[in-house]
């Protein structure tokens, strides 16, 4: 979060000249945290100067996420906190840049005028030259919206702020092609741009240098990689990457399953550096719901591929997500939701309540869910999903996992990851009796679990 000075901040803090102060804000999302290293190298690369709090800037630059509610509400307050450091002299102008304008870029511009202008995300890398455009005084649009989008040019380095950082995520694709009703991502994203094997493998090899363990394979739906090439070919750039990245773990997010060949299931089996994990988001069951939410009627091929996915790597573990009080959700709808989780048991979800997002099918179809049955179907995934971790997690108990560390946890403790759990959304190992390092792997018994789903380990040795 942004946060007004509460000094005069510096001496000079606005020089239009070689030099001059950027702040640019991070973000949550996985995904644009990747544009936001990128955008932070091509700064760098124009003689700017990124700073570390947005009252030492003469430029700060927000971004704007423009997908969940929660999301866009401190969005705004971020782009409001930054106006009135603005407002203090201390900076002399502010842009945002993002989904969140992508979508929204006027009704913002009318809202906020005192933002100097608004990128959206099709234009992420006209934004250095916008921002020397904003100190050297010359007028510039209010919103910048360019189609077809304008990409990062294939090699563009990116800077994480000197921070070693053992996972870092690895963009293989940009937009979407799938018509889900709800989503509002190929609105802000655009359509499916997938990027050339050769380009990420390469980008891989820098990742894996800087220090990198862990890679995190991501885009709207990876499950899509190569289509619009004319070659799916997700399976062949995984394989690749297992061989030549050198990352110790690989880690696949955000597979439509729809798209999804369940064959990927046979290159994780064929490498012990391929995680056995896979984000799987089926939203829902019910044959009805999945119709108008625009995916596939059909949960019996999400069963099968599925079936085969865990008879090839018996331990994968498969997150999934899933929206409740979609228009027109019956209680036999739910009902079949329920029943479809019982029989699958994935080993970790994320419920939601639907939200409708506006200048989407899904916000005009009729069949409202009333509030009070929205959050009771919530909590009643919530519980069922508790009971089914608590399971799959017993089945461990006993085992030896490969834990990642990622913090201290006093005397003789660390705590971290196993390969079945994704960085910031999935359990975490507690490991009693190791004094390992941030960023190193180590072996541990698995004990029991915590009244939090997350698992109780003991040191067994290095990795």
């Amino acid at each position: 979060m942004i946060s007004p000075a509460d000094d005069s901040g510096p001496e000079n803090p606005v020089d239009p000249a070689k030099g001059a102060r950027v702040f640019l804000l991070t973000s949550p999302c996985p995904k644009a945290a990747v544009d936001i290293e990128k955008l932070a190298y091509l700064i760098r690369s124009r003689g700017f100067q990124i700073v570390e709090r947005p009252e030492d800037a003469a430029v700060i630059v927000t971004w704007g996420c423009g997908f969940v509610d929660d999301a866009k509400r401190e969005s705004i307050e971020d782009i409001l906190s930054a106006v009135e450091i603005k407002k203090s002299g201390s900076a002399r102008a502010v842009i945002v840049t993002g989904c969140l304008p992508e979508k929204y870029g006027d009704d913002l511009a009318d809202s906020i005028p005192e933002v100097d202008t608004f990128v959206g995300a099709s234009s992420l890398a006209l934004l250095p030259e916008i921002i020397e455009y904003v100190l050297q005084g010359e007028e510039v649009r209010k919103v910048w919206l360019t189609r077809p989008f304008i990409d990062f040019e294939p090699g563009c380095e990116r800077d994480p702020g000197g921070e070693i950082k053992w996972t870092r995520t690895l963009l293989l694709c940009h937009g979407c092609d799938n018509q889900c009703t709800y989503c509002t991502i190929p609105q802000m994203r655009g359509n499916l741009r997938s990027r050339e094997a050769d380009e990420v493998v390469a980008e891989a090899r820098m990742l894996v240098g800087e220090g990198a363990r862990e890679l995190v394979l991501a885009g709207q739906d990876i499950a899509s990689y190569g289509k619009d090439l004319g070659r799916p070919a997700l399976g062949d750039l995984v394989e690749r990457l297992a061989r030549e990245s050198g990352a110790h773990w690989i880690r696949m997010c955000y597979a439509h399953p729809d798209n999804l060949d369940p064959g990927i299931a046979d290159v994780i089996a064929g490498h012990s550096n391929i995680c056995r994990y896979i984000d799987l988001p089926v939203q829902h069951a019910s044959p009805a719901v999945l119709k108008a939410m625009g995916r596939n009627p059909d949960p019996d091929a999400i069963r099968h591929k599925i079936a085969y996915m865990r008879q090839r790597v018996p331990d994968l573990a498969i997150r999934t997500s899933v929206i409740v009080g979609f228009p027109g959700e019956r209680e036999v709808d739910f009902e079949f939701l329920m029943k479809f989780l019982k029989d699958v048991e994935f080993d970790l979800i994320g419920a939601f309540e639907f939200s409708p997002q506006p200048q989407t099918p899904a916000e005009r179809l009729p069949g409202e869910v009333p509030d009070f049955i929205r959050q009771e179907r919530l909590i009643e995934i919530v519980r069922l999903q508790e009971e089914i971790s608590e399971k799959r997690i017993a089945g461990l108990v006993g085992r030896e996992i490969e834990v990642l560390v990622e913090e201290k946890a006093g005397a003789g403790g660390v705590v971290g990851r196993s390969q079945y759990d994704a960085p910031d959304v999935d359990r975490r190992v507690n490991v009693a009796g190791s004094s390992a390092a941030c960023g190193e792997f180590v072996m541990a018994k698995v004990m029991g679990y915590t009244a939090w789903g997350h698992i109780e380990a003991v040191w067994a040795g290095r990795a």
